[in-house]
């Protein structure tokens, strides 16, 4: 089983796209319950872009679980054109 993290990124290069960003980029997302974390990818919230974290979980999760992770993992995302990333939620996957 997968979840799928999204993070909003806000460039501070005018120059680096997001994409730039996603591929060049550091990242992490440590919690007992995640095995391993997938490179990011351009993906859409709410029809913005953003980035896109896959998790892979340790074991199936219940929605209300998937949100506690979303709270209690500690997410990490490494790049000079980074401003500021904030998380903007998490579903669950197949």
């Amino acid at each position: 089983m997968y979840a799928d993290l999204y993070l909003a990124a806000e460039v501070s290069d005018d120059d680096v796209e997001l994409a730039e960003v996603a591929t060049q980029c550091g990242y992490d997302f440590n919690h007992p319950l995640v095995s391993d974390v997938a490179e990011p990818v351009v993906a859409q919230w709410h029809d913005e872009p953003c980035l896109r974290l896959r998790l892979t979980l340790a074991k199936a999760l219940p929605v209300a679980a998937l949100e506690e992770l979303q709270h209690s993992g500690a997410v990490q995302i490494s790049h000079p054109s980074i401003a500021t990333y904030s998380v903007l939620g998490i579903l669950s996957g197949t």
